[in-house]
């Protein structure tokens, strides 16, 4: 993070008055500009020179010779840190909890595509999804026949509940899915997914010993399992709505962003990236480099569930936005049930 004891407080202040007047207006800052306001004493010559020290100390950059200056990814990360210290946000620490659970057999991706279909309609911004499922902690594992031959497994952990399908040669009887299910859960029960999907294959040695259809059975859990704990990202661009963003107003830029917002790798950076906000070339995509991340985790029961991110421009209103996705989270249908709430206040809330 940078250190703002490289700026005096002086300086400091015109530079935060400087990013949240571009923010506001899209207008390249300008001395004269800042003079008119009334909470600066300064002259329009003071002002002036001061904006030149912060061009030269990298937190402002001139966009013509003799036009205003316009913040910096320095310049909007000083902004970004001091905003996020009044608000008492550490790195990394911008969190939505649910911390009981009355009945744990909700389905986590259906909390999740809930939760990010409300944060899309709210901010009309793209909204970037990584769940985070392979750290779960195994509670409990239930096999049960289907009509069909195949067998659907469910997976209940501390944060809620997986299920899927199970496709084997022959159909488990309710017999064997019984005794399938409870020499599974003497072996996986406190494990996280990834322990289990790692040491599936030595539990299977020993389950099979007894239960001979086991070994079939545990190839079949193997794959469900890789599904589950697989990177998956979820994403939702309203490409109409990107266009009534000044800086996403036509076709190339938006498509532009639409393949960075596709690429894999790169969400996973950002939203594995420590700080809270990555702006522009902190997210080393020059498709991205006018852009910023807002990002925040999805706890249930002290289990990171899902990383959400908000992509926007640089000149987001990021104070605004944070704010407003704590009154959102603190208020939803999802976050209720989870802490069977029925009034608004966020017990996740730091």
């Amino acid at each position: 993070m940078l250190a703002m004891s490289k700026l005096s407080s002086r300086l400091e202040s015109l530079l935060m008055i400087s990013v949240e007047e571009y923010i506001r207006n899209a207008v390249p800052i300008a001395s004269g500009t800042l003079a008119s306001r009334g909470d600066l004493t300064k002259s329009s010559a003071t002002i002036r020179n001061d904006l030149k020290t912060l061009e030269q100390m990298g937190y402002l950059r001139q966009v013509h010779t003799s036009g205003g200056r316009v913040p910096t990814t320095t310049g909007y990360r000083a902004y970004v840190n001091k905003v996020l210290g009044e608000m008492n946000i550490k790195a990394g620490e911008l969190s939505f909890a649910a911390n009981t659970v009355s009945e744990r057999v909700q389905s986590l991706p259906n909390i999740v595509q809930n939760l990010t279909e409300k944060i899309t309609e709210a901010f009309n911004l793209p909204v970037v999804v990584k769940t985070n499922f392979a750290t779960l902690h195994v509670v409990d594992v239930m096999l049960v026949p289907l009509l069909e031959g195949d067998t659907m497994i469910l997976i209940k952990t501390s944060a809620g509940s997986l299920n899927g399908t199970l496709h084997t040669m022959e159909p488990l009887t309710n017999k064997q899915a019984e005794d399938a299910s409870a020499a599974l859960n003497t072996k996986v029960r406190g494990l996280t997914l990834q322990q289990m999907l790692d040491n599936l294959t030595t539990i299977a040695e020993s389950i099979k010993k007894d239960l001979t259809f086991f070994g079939e059975l545990c190839q079949s859990i193997s794959r469900q399992l890789e599904k589950f704990i697989d990177t998956n990202i979820d994403r939702n661009l309203n490409t109409i709505k990107l266009l009534e963003i000044p800086e996403y107003n036509d076709i190339e830029r938006v498509r532009q962003i639409s393949k960075a917002v596709s690429d894999d790798a790169t969400m996973c950076k950002a939203l594995d990236a420590e700080d809270t906000v990555v702006i522009g070339a902190e997210i080393d995509d020059q498709l991205l480099a006018d852009s910023s991340i807002i990002k925040f985790n999805y706890n249930v029961c002290g289990e990171n569930v899902a990383s959400i991110g908000l992509v926007g421009p640089d000149r987001i209103d990021y104070k605004q936005l944070i704010i407003a996705l704590y009154a959102l989270l603190s208020q939803t249908k999802e976050q209720r049930l989870l802490t069977n709430q029925t009034g608004g206040k966020d017990e996740g809330k730091k």
